[in-house]
C-alpha cells in the first residue's frame, strides 16, 4: 500500500481527521454512530469513510443486532495500514517499541547504553536498530507514519533539548539530528507523555485533576487540570527534581547544588549506597556490587530494596525514611498548589517505596496541606508499566496527526 501521510491537510478534509479521532476513541462505530458523534450528515460520512477505506485507513465488518432487518456495518481503524515507533532515551538504556495504527506494540528492543551517553552513540544505535526492527518484522518503511522520541529534561516542541541532566545533554537539536537518519517524520517529547499511557489504560482519569509524580532516574511531575495537560510558558513545567532542598548540597546534573534529584533519584541513591558499601556499610545491598567489574544500573542496585525494608534491615529502613521525608514534603507542596483529586506515583523508586510514599503523603497532608479535611484525594500507583513512555509517545503522535 502506498503510504498516505496524515498531516494537517489530510486530503484537505478536516472531517477525515475527525472520524479517525472518533474511531481511535471508540474503537468500532456504525455510520449512524459516527454521524451523531462527529456531528456530520449521512452523505458526508459515507463520502469520508469511502475515502478513508480507499486509502487503507479503515476497514468495515458486519455488526450484530437483535432487531430484524439489515445488520449495521461497523467501521474501525485498519491496524496494518501504517506503523509508528516510540523511543525512550534513558541514561541506562534505549527502549524502542514498534506499534501498529491501533497502538498495539508488535515488537520491541531494549538496548543497554553503557557508560557512553553521548548523542552520537544514541543516534548510531537508533540508526541501526530501527531499520533492524523493520527488517525483522518485514514491514515496508513506506508504511511508517513517524518516530516519536522522549527523554527527561527541557525539550521544546521543535525538538530542541536545552538540558537533560540525567543524560548530561545541553543544547542538542535532537529532532534535526534524527531527521538526518530517517525518511519519516520525527517527533520529540519530554516525559510528560507517560500520562497519556495512563489515560489510554484508564479513560476515566481524563475527567479528573491529576498530579503525576515520577521518581526514577530523574524526579519530575506532570499536572492535568480541567482537561488540560499543563506545559508552561517555556515547556519546562514540572521539574520538581530541581527544587533546591538543601543549599550547598551535592551538585546536580543541572549544575545547581542541593536539588531534590541529587538526593532521591535512582542514580543518586545507587551512588550513595555504593559509597556506603565501600566504607563497610549498606550490607543488605552487597550482592549488587560483589564480583562485578562495573557498577550495576541504579534500578538493579535498588531492585530488592522493598524486601530489605520488610526484613527490617536498619540501613534500608533509614534510607527509605530519608527519601520519603524529602519526597512527601514536596508532594504536599504540590497538592497545595494544584488541588488534585488524584495523585499517581510512578517510577522504579516509587514502586519500591509505594506504601511508605502513600502513607507519608497522607500524614503530611494532615499537617501541611491547607483545608486537608475537605479534600478527597485518591493516591494510586501508575498502571501503564515499564512501557508507559513509548505507549505515551505513540498516543501523542496519533493525537497530533488525527485530532482536530
Amino acid at each position: 500500500m502506498k503510504k498516505v501521510p496524515i498531516d494537517s491537510k489530510l486530503a484537505g478534509q478536516r472531517n477525515e481527521r475527525l472520524i479517525l479521532s472518533m474511531l481511535r476513541r471508540y474503537d468500532k462505530l456504525s455510520q449512524s454512530q459516527l454521524c451523531r458523534l462527529a456531528g456530520i450528515g449521512s452523505s458526508t460520512a459515507s463520502t469520508i469513510v469511502a475515502r478513508l477505506r480507499e486509502k487503507g485507513f479503515v476497514i468495515e465488518t458486519p455488526g450484530t443486532s437483535a432487531d430484524r432487518g439489515p445488520k449495521p456495518t461497523l467501521i474501525e481503524l485498519n491496524p496494518g495500514c501504517c506503523y509508528l515507533f516510540g523511543v525512550e532515551i534513558n541514561p541506562s538504556y534505549l527502549f524502542i517499541g514498534l506499534f501498529n495504527f491501533t497502538e498495539k506494540m508488535i515488537d520491541k528492543i531494549h538496548i543497554s547504553l553503557g557508560p557512553d551517553h553521548s548523542v552520537q552513540h544514541v543516534l548510531d544505535l537508533l540508526s541501526v536498530n530501527i531499520p533492524g526492527l523493520l527488517s525483522r518484522t518485514q514491514i515496508d518503511p513506506q508504511k511508517v507514519l513517524g518516530i516519536g522520541v522522549t527523554l527527561s529534561g527541557s525539550v521544546s516542541s521543535q525538538g530542541w533539548v536545552s538540558l537533560s541532566s540525567p543524560l548530561g545533554w545541553k543544547n542538542i537539536p535532537l529532532k534535526e539530528n534524527l531527521e538526518s537518519f530517517f525518511d519519516f517524520p520525527v517527533f520529540v517529547y519530554n516525559n510528560r507523555v507517560r500520562l497519556l499511557a495512563e489515560f489510554a489504560l484508564n479513560p476515566e482519569l481524563k475527567s479528573r485533576n491529576v498530579l503525576y509524580l515520577n521518581v526514577a532516574n530523574g524526579v519530575g511531575s506532570t499536572v492535568y487540570l480541567n482537561g488540560v495537560l499543563i506545559s508552561g510558558a517555556s515547556e519546562r513545567y514540572g521539574e520538581i527534581g530541581h527544587i533546591v532542598v538543601e543549599a550547598g548540597g551535592p551538585v546536580c546534573g543541572c549544575g545547581n547544588k542541593g536539588c531534590l534529584e541529587a538526593f532521591i533519584s535512582g542514580p543518586a541513591l545507587a551512588s550513595q549506597i555504593h559509597k556506603d558499601f565501600m566504607a563497610g556499610g549498606a550490607d543488605c545491598f552487597a550482592n549488587a556490587f560483589k564480583e562485578k567489574s562495573t557498577l550495576p544500573l541504579p534500578e538493579e542496585v535498588l531492585s530488592q530494596w522493598s524486601m530489605f525494608i520488610k526484613q527490617k534491615n536498619t540501613y534500608a529502613m533509614a534510607l527509605c525514611d530519608f527519601v520519603v521525608n524529602h519526597f512527601s514534603k514536596i508532594a504536599a507542596m504540590l497538592i497545595n498548589c494544584y488541588d488534585p483529586d488524584t495523585v499517581i506515583l510512578a517510577g522504579y523508586i516509587s514502586e519500591q517505596l509505594y506504601d511508605s510514599f502513600e502513607q507519608n503523603i497522607r500524614d503530611r497532608m494532615k499537617k501541611e496541606v491547607y483545608d486537608s479535611s475537605l479534600r478527597n484525594i485518591e493516591i494510586r500507583p501508575a498502571g501503564a508499566g515499564k512501557d508507559a513512555l513509548v505507549k505515551g509517545i505513540v498516543n501523542a503522535i496519533l493525537q497530533e496527526l488525527t485530532d482536530v
